[in-house]
């Protein structure tokens, strides 16, 4: 196991060779611990290392870690957990001080022991006083103690993302100490949960997670506008409940985001995070709209999904998210019907052209919330409303290819072809229109290359 970490170490940080020699020959204590380790033990790439000396030797370690890296170090963390972090690298380092002389006790602190094995490079020696290694061969996740998670609630979500990510079982000890942790999830800031559930949402079984947190309750506490759907009984389109339903979309989805009767393609990560936090606040509305026809005892939700979206801004409002992502994620919601209710047959052209111009780049995954909406909705004719959607989704990404050049907005603008050095005049015109063609062809797609494009048509211009 020692040649073999280091092997792998080496090949993710290269001063770790330089960094395990200084740390032998002064016999000064340094540790990798965390999730660098689970990691690397799952054959996984690691983006991160987590480093833990003496309070005492800090300065000591930060000086040795500069010596042999570039960057600097700031600030991370309260006082009593104190975490200098060097920036300037591919890779996050954060060296942090041990809280107690025994490295055992310093771990017994950690959420989970899959998180509390270390690698003490002063002396060679893989340490795991809690059976981590055990519990990640196993597929298991274990909490080191109860009182961990009352100590930091967030570690109740950080569960299931764990859960999810060695594609494990919750141990029923760990489920047990998650109960009583719930009533103080209103004690951690929003954006921390912002972290784990795009961790969540991100994986391919997300449903299967959120399930896991709905059934202890977290998932209610967290995001409110949930509670109210369990239990709602919809009308005779749906079999299941609006709460069911909403992780039945999200199943749905985890499904789709794969692979898809649209010939849509599969969405990157960051697309497949907002499709599914749109999904799992879609319906949110519909406690506040339902009404029952007095004569037919029909269900109604008129305009749940204007209600829905104003519900998703409101509760997601603290979760740092960003503006664009909001904005995004609104226009989903408020829209998530309109493939549901056109008929590519019967619909008038200015209808379905307007919808594409509505949703622009977000028509594919409108598109794929609407297939997970109806997959979840297994009452009347799902069928044939299915074979509906197939046939509006080819006519909808004709319309998108022919209209693109009318809403992909250019990646660059004359005022960053003045910065490169180019004087005004209708030669801007020209570099936009052919970096703008490109662009529609998707041989360019960031700004990035769209400005070495454009230097290369600059330069191109001067030579001649």
């Amino acid at each position: 196991m020692i040649s073999d970490l280091n092997q792998q170490l080496c090949k993710f940080f290269p001063a770790w060779e330089e960094i395990t020699a200084t740390a032998q020959k002064d016999t000064k204590p340094l540790y990798l611990v965390g999730g660098a380790l689970r990691d690397l033990l799952r054959g996984e790439t690691i983006g991160d290392l987590d480093f833990a000396c003496r309070a005492e030797d800090m300065a000591y370690w930060e000086e040795s870690l500069l010596n042999v890296t570039k960057g600097r170090f700031i600030t991370m963390g309260a006082e009593k957990f104190l975490t200098r972090r060097l920036v300037g690298q591919k890779m996050t380092v954060d060296l942090a001080a041990l809280t107690s002389s025994d490295l055992a006790c310093d771990l017994q602190r950690r959420d989970f022991t899959i998180n509390t094995m270390a690698w003490g490079l002063h002396e060679q020696i893989f340490h795991d006083p809690y059976e981590g290694c055990k519990a990640l061969q196993e597929g298991y996740i274990v909490c080191v103690a109860p009182e961990n998670l009352l100590a930091d609630p967030l570690r109740v979500v950080r569960a299931i993302r764990f859960m999810l990510q060695i594609n494990g079982e919750l141990s029923p000890a760990t489920r047990e100490a998650m109960v009583p942790a719930i009533n103080h999830l209103d004690k951690v800031a929003k954006e921390r949960f912002a972290v784990e559930f795009n961790h969540i949402l991100a994986d391919h079984h997300a449903a299967r997670g959120l399930k896991e947190l709905a059934d202890v309750g977290a998932l209610q506490k967290i995001l409110p506008p949930l509670t109210p759907l369990e239990g709602l009984k919809q009308n005779n389109f749906h079999h299941l409940d609006a709460f069911a339903h909403t992780l039945a979309t999200i199943a749905a989805l985890d499904q789709f985001c794969q692979s898809n009767p649209l010939a849509i393609t599969p969405p990157c990560k960051s697309d497949r995070i907002l499709l599914k936090w749109a999904a799992l606040l879609h319906d949110t509305g519909k406690a506040l709209t339902k009404t029952v026809d007095p004569d037919a005892g029909t269900i109604h939700f008129y305009g749940h999904e204007k209600f829905s979206a104003h519900l998703a801004r409101e509760t997601l409002s603290g979760f740092a998210l960003g503006k664009k992502f909001i904005k995004r994620l609104s226009r989903l919601i408020e829209n998530h019907l309109r493939p549901l209710l056109l008929n590519p047959d019967t619909a008038k052209e200015k209808s379905l052209r307007r919808l594409v111009f509505d949703l622009e780049d977000d028509l594919d995954l409108l598109l794929l919330h609407a297939l997970a909406d109806l997959d979840a909705t297994r009452g009347r004719d799902p069928g044939l409303r299915c074979e509906t959607l197939r046939a509006l989704s080819r006519r909808l990404k004709e319309i998108y290819q022919l209209e693109r050049a009318n809403f992909i907005k250019p990646l660059i603008s004359g005022k960053d072809l003045m910065a490169l050095g180019l004087e005004p005049g209708p030669t801007i015109g020209l570099i936009i229109k052919l970096i703008h063609q490109k662009q529609l062809a998707g041989t360019i797609n960031s700004p990035a290359a769209a400005l070495a494009e454009a230097q290369h048509l600059i330069t191109e211009k001067k030579e001649s």
